[in-house]
């Protein structure tokens, strides 16, 4: 069937013209080529399509009939199309979107129901995920990571980059007391992150010209980052943050800053990850954005912090 859909398309181009010549023209191709398909659509049919003579051509009975229905077919395919077209030049149909499971819940999520009130006409669905992502695999259309890593083929858009922080609960600090430099973390219960592809027990620090890598220790390892919030609120070590986890904890005194004149250089930034293609879909682009100005520059979270910040430069 499929083989005949060709012929078929091109014999109604030459049915609508009245002629093979208009229709290659048309179509772009060859006379020999018209005249070939439509020879062999006759052949494969049984039936004669088309009456020639040297100046005009007719319809046969069975061609009128297979023309009404070609054009048929033509319609559809152009109105099939131009659905396509019309979905890739607006902010409608399915949105999917793939965001990492902390950040997403605290600062992604909340946002939502203002960008769908802005696009009414997109069913947006989300996945929060604690995995390797691969987003061909998967059908996502777009993946928000905070991985330092790009997939193979993926294009990579920066929407901001982590800042971050080394704090502990006030219990904590009154116990143990409070390291006035990197190297004296050593001495401390330092809460480690450690997951499937990545463990971070390697703590780097700036002040001025001075950088320095810090490999700590700790009776607690997680691969979940508000998990080691958590435990640090509970007074039971250092944690080494970045800083959208910590609005609420330092607001509340929960937490506390420790070595604030340490800049903490970890590497970490949210990036809007999509496969590489000639043109990104206006849903896409819209999501993105939206996000980007709901984020802010710098992050809305790290508002209050502004003082530790320029403390650090």
């Amino acid at each position: 069937m499929l083989e005949l859909l060709e012929p078929i398309a091109i014999f109604t181009h030459v049915a609508r013209a009245g002629s093979f010549s208009s229709a290659a023209r048309k179509l772009g191709i060859s006379k020999s080529k018209v005249s070939t398909q439509v020879a062999e659509l006759e052949h494969k049919l049984g039936v004669q399509l088309i009456q020639r003579t040297t100046r005009s051509l007719s319809l046969t009975e069975a061609g009128q009939l297979l023309y009404a229905q070609g054009e048929e077919l033509l319609r559809d395919a152009d109105q099939a199309v131009a659905s396509v077209h019309n979905l890739n030049d607006a902010t409608r149909g399915v949105l999917k979107v793939g965001i990492s499971q902390s950040f997403g819940t605290m600062h992604i999520i909340p946002a939502l129901p203002e960008f769908m009130a802005k696009h009414p006409e997109l069913e947006l669905q989300v996945s929060l995920l604690d995995h390797k992502v691969d987003v061909v695999s998967e059908g996502l259309d777009l993946l928000l990571t905070m991985s330092e890593q790009l997939p193979l083929g993926m294009v990579a858009r920066p929407l901001m980059k982590c800042q971050f922080l080394l704090a502990a609960s006030p219990s904590y600090v009154e116990k143990h007391g409070v390291p006035s430099r990197p190297e004296q973390l050593v001495d401390h219960n330092c809460l480690v992150y450690q997951g499937e592809w990545h463990e971070h027990s390697v703590w780097q620090f700036k002040q001025g010209d001075d950088y320095c890598e810090i490999g700590v220790t700790g009776n607690f390892r997680v691969d979940n980052a508000p998990a080691l919030k958590s435990a640090a609120v509970s007074g039971l070590g250092v944690v080494y943050l970045a800083s959208y986890l910590l609005e609420d904890e330092l607001e509340k005194g929960t937490l506390v800053p420790i070595l604030e004149d340490w800049q903490l250089t970890h590497h970490l930034p949210l990036q809007a990850v999509y496969p590489r293609r000639k043109h990104l879909a206006p849903k896409v682009s819209a999501f993105i954005d939206f996000i980007k100005d709901h984020i802010g520059t710098p992050p809305y979270w790290d508002e209050p912090l502004k003082e530790l910040y320029a403390k650090r430069k």
